[in-house]
């Protein structure tokens, strides 16, 4: 048993030796910060607990997934501790899939490093947020339709509700039913052995799950409420990008749009930045400006579309723009951007509310205090201000390598893994995408830490020559 392990040590050792550094950056943040972090959305899930009212600005996935089971056993520390095993297995589960699409050892240890080493990556598993989960169900989902190689209907069908679960932890993932589709449809190629009518009627069962599960939420929330959705921040969304560039002098408005459009020069929206038109422009608005029979979100909601049919190159310039941010080299923030500091490791306890509101809180779900130790804190912020993340540069060579294999470049073409590629390379593209057209906010980009390395590995192994035999073990071309 001895030798064995130690055989696997030898020839998994990169991988070990970032797992063994992971697994003590996790430690140290652990007695940083008792017992976890909490952010603003964080108070908001502990407020749901219980009840699971689907009205509010997050939907309740992450409540009844992972946040409500764990505290039925444990306390906040046990959360964080949660999440942190969780992120630990996001990097061994995306080594083995890397194995076994008969990626070389090193590249899949460096494939998987962000997820163990990346600073952002430690501070959102310490977090009381979705993120991580988010993460989990995006890989699982992965492993899901690829590991047994062409997905029939059921593992559509069950992967197409694992999509639709996602969504109900982050709304940003309502646009990857597309990607996820689409591979399904060409997962065994142009000329199918299946035939098309069984990849069409695969891919159908992925969209048939994920509708099921959407639609299953929606009359929940319709049970509550009196009408479908699937949350309460949707309208404000669509909203808060628009508003940054809506013309009110030179667009024909109703009165009920003219109310809640925004009369600071545009120049000035930008410096404000896209989350204040989300969440706080609404003080601004004279409620009696509105008419009696529009409501404050029916008048976003129809502005927001007035100006996408009018001004769509501005809106879609400003996603591009904010789709850009994500490769720079160097975590910056732009005017207008989410302050980077909430995604970034305090040498003093971060508080997003009155102190005495985090104890109450804490009094109810835990020991009732905070603490910080200053110099584990101290070194997790040299670490991360130091450069102890990944680059937005590597993501996306990522990405250009996972296009590259797609377009079959190299041995690309016959390694059986371009399809692969679109689809962990395609989940984490408009996973990122849907986000910037939400708005920017470096938490938003850390999917793609999952899935946009996975992806390049993939994509190298495919341009290199390295394939799945028919008996499913990797061989050299």
């Amino acid at each position: 048993m001895t030798t064995r392990l130690l055989r696997t040590v030898r020839q998994h050792w990169l991988l070990v030796l970032f797992l063994f550094v992971g697994v003590l950056l996790r430690i140290v943040v652990e007695i940083a910060y008792q017992p976890a972090l909490l952010y603003i959305d964080s108070f908001r899930y502990l407020k749901d607990l219980g009840v699971f009212f689907p009205g509010n600005i997050n939907p309740i996935g992450y409540e009844v997934l992972l946040l409500g089971p764990v505290l039925l056993v444990g306390d906040l520390g046990l959360v964080a501790i949660v999440q942190h095993l969780l992120g630990l297995g996001l990097a061994l589960s995306s080594y083995a899939l890397l194995m076994r699409f008969g990626c070389r050892r090193w590249l899949a240890a460096l494939a998987v490093a962000p997820v163990l080493l990346d600073a952002y990556q430690l501070q959102i598993e310490h977090l009381i947020m979705s993120d991580l989960l988010f993460q989990v169900l995006l890989l699982l989902v992965v492993i899901l339709l690829t590991w047994w190689g062409t997905p029939g209907p059921r593992l559509a069908l069950l992967g197409g509700l694992l999509l639709g679960g996602s969504v109900l932890v982050r709304l940003v993932g309502l646009t990857l039913v597309v990607p996820a589709a689409v591979f399904v449809l060409l997962a065994a190629g142009l000329r199918p052995r299946d035939g098309w009518r069984r990849r069409l009627g695969s891919a159908l069962a992925l969209v048939a799950g994920f509708v099921f599960m959407l639609s299953a939420y929606a009359g929940y929330h319709m049970y509550w409420t009196g009408y479908p959705a699937l949350g309460g921040s949707t309208g404000s969304v669509v909203f808060g990008r628009t508003a940054m560039v809506a013309d009110c002098e030179r667009l024909e408005l109703t009165p009920a749009q003219r109310a809640v459009c925004p009369e600071a020069p545009v120049a000035e929206r930008k410096r404000t930045g896209i989350d204040y038109y989300m969440h706080f422009f609404h003080n601004e608005v004279d409620a009696a400006e509105l008419p009696e029979e529009v409501s404050y979100s029916e008048a976003q909601h129809s502005l927001a579309f007035k100006v996408l049919r009018n001004q769509p190159f501005e809106v879609f310039g400003g996603i591009a723009k904010d789709f850009a941010k994500g490769f720079a080299p160097m975590r910056t923030r732009s005017p207008g951007d989410v302050p980077l500091a909430r995604w970034q490791f305090q040498t003093e306890y971060p508080l997003y509310t009155n102190e005495w509101v985090t104890r109450d809180w804490l009094e109810y779900y835990d020991q009732g205090s905070y603490s910080v130790n200053e110099r584990a804190a101290g070194f997790l912020r040299a670490y991360q201000l130091g450069g102890g993340y990944t680059p937005g540069t590597v993501l996306g060579l990522a990405l250009v390598l996972t296009v590259a294999a797609m377009l079959g470049v190299g041995r690309a073409r016959r390694s059986g893994l371009r399809a692969v590629c679109l689809l962990s390379g395609g989940l984490g593209t408009a996973v990122l995408f849907t986000a910037a057209a939400m708005e920017f906010s470096w938490r938003y980009q850390l999917p793609a830490l999952v899935l946009l390395p996975l992806a390049g590995a993939l994509g190298i192994t495919a341009i290199t020559g390295r394939r799945i035999d028919t008996k499913g073990s990797a061989t050299n071309r």
